[in-house]
């Protein structure tokens, strides 16, 4: 696509803060787009920022960039009426907020959300209802992650010759959630499960399960081979993963699953990683804020392995300041819970939700949530593909004898866009497969799930502090999820050799049940050797936690490393029913 000139008119938007343009993405999403046509040109540089708009505006943006620009109308509060020149922002007492004297710490990380005050307004919901779907688009885009986002918010700033914006759907299966509406106890964690696939562990006949609502946050997918969790909202699980932005060595890259041009120039990914790094803007823990025990610990063990030189903070997609992010949305320095994997509510996390799917809003993008994609099949008299799904809204979710065969469609002129993540897009693929859409019989193999190992150091002789709370203690806090990083990758004969080692948090939903699941997983390894008093010490340190609680200072599960373990799988699974691929 040829790139043209910025239009850098101001356009309305809800994101909180300032308008800002991101640079261009494109090429870095996990997805499939079929049938995009030629001819249309893409907003390539990003221009200046747009005077600060209100939550509200007047109406949407118009997807043709010759209409007019509306003019953006302010709430005015409902105590006195008076109207705001600027949005209201996240008011997070977290430990550290920026100030003109630099960082300072509070007592509490007391986080207040919108909802917790008429006076104060919500976030801005960007989905619509699905009532208000149009039966066609020129492109519509299947899930709302770092795949379905990105494209989203590339082909929404899409034009063609005469000018004419490309109208764009994106269809999300989960529910569009926002910080502070984020599951943070076991309670209302339990409430977004959703199970389903092959429960067969070794001991168990194999069972079919499906459990739970199907627009859940929070998705445990069992298969034969390969276990997964994936998040099912908008913005898919960048709401939930551990926001590290770490690179690709080039010994993976030479790899010969890769591409002939990415193997002989790994350079060649550089642009499209400096512009995801303009829009996620990654930043290494600050070394002015209060030192963390589980990186200190990790700090550590790498000296003892020998492995200091290899040890190093990691860049994340956290926020440790106050203020608009790249593309607008008013953002707010970590509170530092360890909550990033069930959903942080502090409104630091820069999730696709308030970049590429803002972004892509500001641009005309319509979104739609609760809508879980079933299958595609090629237009019949007329050029594109129908889309059908399953929509769960207005409680339909409890029919579910018959909420699969009583589906909904939408017409995709020009290109339907996969980004529904390596399981979802995959089953879509393979539904649409049985539904006679033309495909190869190797999509479904050789999947991989990256080598990644969750371990943990039960009870070792340090403090860890790697549980997360709501409200941690400013002095003495859990951190993001993950911070620093042992990075073992170069310098291997077999790029197989190489791996990552990550300290980690467990989120305070599992808090309870930890300390169980530790002393019964399989595979546990004790050390030998113990003297009496270590013995003594270590038995104190358990019964400390059993009956004080997983928070209990000293204790066993205060004193438990969590390692995040990132590696290569020497085998591959198959998304059918055999466990593994030739």
């Amino acid at each position: 696509m040829a790139p043209m000139a910025e239009d850098t008119s101001p356009r309305p938007t809800k994101v909180k803060g300032k308008v800002a343009f991101p640079p261009p993405v494109n090429g870095t999403s996990n997805g499939t787009s079929n049938g995009t046509s030629n001819g249309h040109s893409c907003a390539a540089e990003p221009g200046p920022a747009s005077p600060a708009l209100s939550a509200s505006s007047s109406s949407r943006p118009s997807t043709s960039s010759s209409s007019p620009r509306p003019q953006s109308y302010r709430e005015p509060e409902p105590s006195n009426g008076i109207r705001h020149s600027q949005s209201h922002r996240i008011k997070s007492f977290g430990p550290h907020e920026d100030d003109a004297g630099g960082p300072r710490t509070r007592h509490h990380a007391n986080i207040r959300t919108y909802s917790d005050d008429a006076r104060t307004k919500k976030f801005p919901e960007i989905a619509r209802p699905v009532e208000l779907m149009r039966n066609s688009y020129d492109c519509v885009v299947i899930g709302s992650g770092y795949g379905g986002a990105v494209a989203a918010s590339r082909i929404a700033r899409c034009e063609d010759p005469s000018g004419k914006r490309q109208s764009v759907c994106v269809l999300e299966r989960g529910k569009e959630k926002w910080p502070g509406e984020y599951p943070s106890g076991v309670l209302d964690a339990l409430d977004e499960v959703h199970v389903s696939g092959q429960f067969a562990p070794g001991w168990f006949p194999q069972t079919m399960v499906q459990n739970g609502d199907p627009t859940g946050m929070y998705h445990l997918i069992f298969g034969r081979g390969l276990n997964t969790v994936v998040c099912n909202a908008l913005g898919g699980t960048s709401l939930m993963n551990a926001n590290v932005f770490l690179e690709a060595d080039k010994e993976t890259l030479s790899m010969p699953v890769w591409p002939e041009e990415i193997r002989k120039d790994p350079s060649s990914l550089d642009k499209y990683y400096d512009w995801a790094r303009k829009v996620l803007e990654p930043m290494p823990y600050p070394d002015d804020w209060p030192e963390l025990p589980k990186v200190q610990l990790l700090k550590k063990q790498a000296e003892a392995l020998g492995m200091a030189d290899k040890f190093k903070m990691v860049p994340q997609t956290t926020r440790f300041r106050n203020g608009p992010n790249s593309t607008g949305v008013e953002m707010a320095p970590s509170a530092l819970t360890g909550q990033d994997c069930t959903g942080v509510n502090d409104g630091s996390k820069n999730s696709t939700l308030v970049t590429y799917l803002a972004d892509a809003w500001n641009w005309g993008a319509e979104m739609f949530c609760e809508c879980e994609v079933r299958y595609i099949k090629k237009a019949e008299g007329r050029e594109g593909y129908i889309i059908y799904f399953a929509w769960h809204g207005r409680n339909r979710g409890h029919f579910k004898a018959n909420l699969h065969d009583d589906l909904m469609w939408v017409h995709a002129k020009e290109c339907v866009f996969l980004g529904a993540g390596s399981v979802g897009t995959t089953e879509i693929l393979l539904r649409s497969k049985e539904m006679g859409l033309p495909m190869s019989d190797r999509v479904g193999q050789n999947m991989s799930g990256n080598g990644d190992m969750l371990a943990f150091g039960y009870n070792t002789d340090y403090e860890a502090n790697a549980i997360g709370k709501p409200f941690p203690n400013p002095y003495n806090p859990i951190g993001p999820t993950i911070n620093s990083i042992i990075d073992d990758r170069a310098g291997h004969e077999n790029p197989l050799d190489g791996y990552v080692i990550e300290e980690g948090a467990i989120p305070r939903a599992l808090a309870p049940f930890l300390q169980t699941l530790l002393e019964m997983m399989p595979g546990n390894q004790a050390p030998t050797g113990e003297s009496f008093s270590e013995k003594v010490r270590s038995s104190l340190a358990n019964y400390k936690s059993r009956f004080l609680g997983p928070y209990a200072q000293g204790g066993a599960l205060d004193n438990t490393q969590v390692y995040l373990v990132m590696s290569h799988d020497s085998e591959c699974v198959s998304n059918r029913t055999s466990p593994t691929c030739d």
